[in-house]
């Protein structure tokens, strides 16, 4: 074969390989990079929903306080020491209940009268807080909520305010303290960086600490001096970290100015919550699309050598066929060794790519852990839900304490407190048992008799029973029927079964709720029979799934748990419609003898 043939073969190959290397490396970043979009948007909902949901379990706790007596009398009473004294520990127990970092009190000027952390060396007690904006939406009769950093204790918290009404006045003003620090406890040590800014892109909520109240973008002398003077971030310097790019795009490629080589490009995905000025950022290192760009290149250059190579061999076979054997066996021996060692070094090259492979899918089974735990984390908004019937009944006997205090009845006040005291150390074992569910714990089963859990829950519900204008007839038989079950969670469920009957007599002319426990078998059976509306043939199948629910108020968890609690005691719950009116719900638990 001739020379010049050879060379037109030759700049063929190279054409081709630089014609392939060009819609082969535009093609797999293309697809690479929506791919890691779509990999990462999904992150991007996931770190949103979790955030959103951990700021949810605190938007309604300071309205439910700011009706409790004991806050009103604190207000009308300032000067009172012992009142005070109460209202504190009152406001440190209710703390510890829900998991906030901080629950206080303010009068109408923003000084603080009792608060949950009166005991401490960083109370709030006597500070005024008139300054901040929680507290002025609040006095204002609005809802307040803002995020900055604490004046006395310096932490990161996102607090919730409502007014403290009397007599068609704000006395005062409720507020929580929610911790923010604990948001970023799961979303550390992944190769994406989590970020939440302000409308002014400082970052106050990051997987990366050193990016900590740092600017994304340039800030002007008078912008920063508008931010000192808000205290929003005390008088901390807002230094400014070294982004290019389009901070406002999304998605948009960003870049660090650092001094290391690699890791300085970025995609970045972009949401903003719909209840805050808030953005919550993705950053992903671009440095994989440029390994699977050079993955590939490596691969196409191995790949036309071999080909050039193949080439070249047979060239030379058909050119040694006219020269001595001595010098084709020399010749075709130094190919043989090239070929060896251009295909060891492909095999070194798909080694490297399996490991990338197995390193991928390790990555993507961490990722779904975390998803698993970010949806349990939101299992722990259904706290106000699951205490709203206690928090009632305790308003109610605190309501009759100071009418019975008033008439110097002062027996009944002390029946009362003792009633307020056993319903708040229900509410402590309430949030003890969902936080249990949450862990997927086992729980303490233990062998009960059914009469009383019933009865225990129709005294809960009794004052619900009374203002709603329901008769309750409950058909228990006289001989103890006997369970193995966690006795506060079998009540919780009836309680929860009974209020939803409730609700749904509410525009019903017959209000009359049955409880009928029976024995069918070896199977003890619970029955909740109301006269309400009944439920929609289309809603029976979903009722028991998370966050169904056909309540504008409601989160959709009840049901759920009820379920999941019953299947734990090797039990079942189920519900139908009523032939002639209403609905009824069943619960079934295994009979157990002494």
């Amino acid at each position: 074969m001739s020379h010049s043939h050879t060379q037109r073969i030759t700049l063929v190959l190279i054409f081709f390989y630089f014609l392939t290397l060009i819609l082969s490396v535009n093609w797999l970043w293309k697809f690479s990079y929506e791919r890691l979009i779509t990999t990462n948007q999904e992150q991007l909902e996931r770190f949103s929903r979790h955030l959103e949901s951990q700021l949810e379990r605190f938007v309604y706790i300071p309205q439910l306080l700011s009706r409790q007596g004991i806050l009103i009398d604190t207000l009308n009473s300032v000067n009172n020491p012992a009142q005070r004294d109460i209202t504190n520990r009152h406001l440190a127990s209710i703390n510890e209940i829900i998991g906030a970092s901080d629950t206080y009190l303010l009068d109408a000027k923003g000084t603080t009268i009792a608060a949950s952390n009166w005991s401490t060396s960083t109370s709030f007690v006597g500070k005024n807080f008139a300054f901040r904006p929680y507290f002025q939406q609040a006095i204002n009769n609005q809802r307040g909520h803002y995020f900055a950093l604490g004046s006395t204790s310096g932490q990161r918290g996102y607090y919730f305010s409502y007014p403290v009404k009397y007599a068609a006045g704000v006395l005062g003003v409720v507020v929580i303290k929610m911790d923010l620090s604990s948001i970023e406890k799961n979303w550390s040590g992944k190769d994406q960086h989590f970020l939440v800014t302000d409308k002014n892109h400082i970052v106050f909520i990051s997987s990366e600490k050193s990016w900590l109240f740092h600017s994304m973008a340039p800030l002007s002398t008078q912008l920063k001096n508008q931010i000192l003077n808000s205290r929003r971030y005390l008088s901390r310097e807002i230094k400014t970290l070294s982004f290019s790019g389009e901070l406002d795009k999304s998605p948009a490629a960003l870049s660090l100015n650092t001094n290391k080589r690699l890791g300085k490009n970025y995609l970045s995905l972009t949401k903003t919550l719909n209840n805050a000025d808030w953005q919550v950022r993705v950053l992903v290192p671009t440095t994989s699309l440029l390994i699977n760009v050079s993955i590939l290149i490596v691969f196409l250059s191995l790949f036309y050598l071999s080909v050039y190579l193949i080439y070249i061999l047979i060239s030379q076979k058909q050119n040694r066929r006219h020269e001595q054997t001595r010098l084709q066996d020399n010749a075709k021996q130094q190919l043989e060794f090239q070929v060896m060692r251009r295909t060891s070094a492909l095999h070194a090259e798909i080694d490297e790519r399996r490991k990338a492979e197995r390193a991928l899918r390790e990555t993507q089974k961490e990722l779904i852990q975390s998803a698993k735990l970010a949806v349990l984390g939101q299992l722990s908004a259904s706290i106000s839900h699951e205490l709203n019937n206690p928090l009632a009944a305790i308003r109610s006997y605190a309501e009759n304490a100071i009418i019975f205090l008033e008439r110097d009845k002062i027996d009944k006040v002390s029946n009362n407190l003792i009633r307020i005291t056993y319903l708040t150390d229900r509410m402590a074992k309430i949030s003890s048992q969902l936080k249990a569910f949450a862990r997927k714990s086992n729980g303490e089963l233990s062998i009960i008799s059914l009469q009383p859990v019933l009865m225990a829950s129709y005294e809960l519900v009794k004052p619900q029973l009374k203002a709603s204008r329901v008769l309750l007839h409950m058909n228990l038989p006289d001989k103890p029927v006997q369970v193995k079950a966690e006795p506060i969670q079998l009540e919780q469920i009836v309680v929860n079964l009974l209020s939803n009957a409730i609700q749904a007599m509410e525009e019903c002319k017959e209000k009359q709720i049955e409880i009928i426990l029976s024995v069918n078998g070896q199977q003890a059976q619970i029955e909740v029979i109301d006269t309400g509306i009944g439920i929609n043939e289309s809603d029976l199948a979903k009722l028991f799934e998370p966050f169904f629910t056909t309540k504008e108020m409601g989160l959709g968890l009840g049901l759920s748990i009820s379920q999941q609690i019953i299947k734990n005691m090797h039990g079942k719950i189920w519900a139908k419609n009523r032939q002639d009116q209403g609905a009824k719900f069943c619960v079934s638990l295994p009979l157990q003898n002494e």
